[in-house]
């Protein structure tokens, strides 16, 4: 594609990433927080609606397969911001040996929960479902070493997350 940026960067190349390595499931590009976050939006929407979205560059279907479950407009743009910051902070400190934790790296996560929590009480969303968006999110009890590595990197608090999915009455079976 050209120079265009679908909603904002860290979209964009969080779906570009996704698509790239979506056909290699063992690849660290694949499995990492980037194209989790296209994997998890996946498990809640029509992976096929938001591909087609980026690919069509329609950001109104894409806002409005994520609004579909309820999700109030408020908290899209909240995600979005989020997201974009958290990108812009990673990728701002890329080539420091020093590396500070990323304040948004939870939100973005907390976003995510709270859409698969919309779609849940609009339709119950399947117990395997909820425990493949679960294995995705990237905190210290992730089975997954790159995840539990990665929360423990750039959380405040890598349990935060894990709390939170919980507290949303998900019940998570081994």
């Amino acid at each position: 594609m050209d120079n265009y940026v679908f909603i904002n960067k860290g979209l964009n190349d969080s779906l570009l990433l996704y698509l790239q390595y979506k056909d290699d499931d063992k690849s660290l590009q694949y499995n990492s927080f980037w194209s989790c976050i296209i994997r998890m939006l996946s498990l809640i929407y029509d992976e096929e609606t938001i591909i087609n979205a980026y690919y069509n560059k329609d950001t109104k279907l894409f806002n409005s397969t994520l609004l579909q479950y309820g999700l109030p407009v408020e908290e899209l743009t909240k995600f979005k911001d989020n997201l974009a910051r958290c990108y812009a902070f990673e990728h701002g400190q890329k080539d420091r040996v020093i590396k500070k934790k990323n304040r948004y790296f939870n939100f973005v996560q907390k976003g995510l929960i709270d859409m698969l929590v919309y779609k849940n009480n609009q339709q119950v969303v399947d117990v395997d479902i909820k425990k493949e968006f679960y294995d995705l999110l990237f905190t210290a009890n992730s089975n997954d070493f790159y995840r539990k590595s990665y929360a423990l990197k750039l959380a405040y608090n890598p349990y935060e997350i894990d709390d939170y999915f919980k507290r949303q009455g998900f019940l998570v079976l081994g």
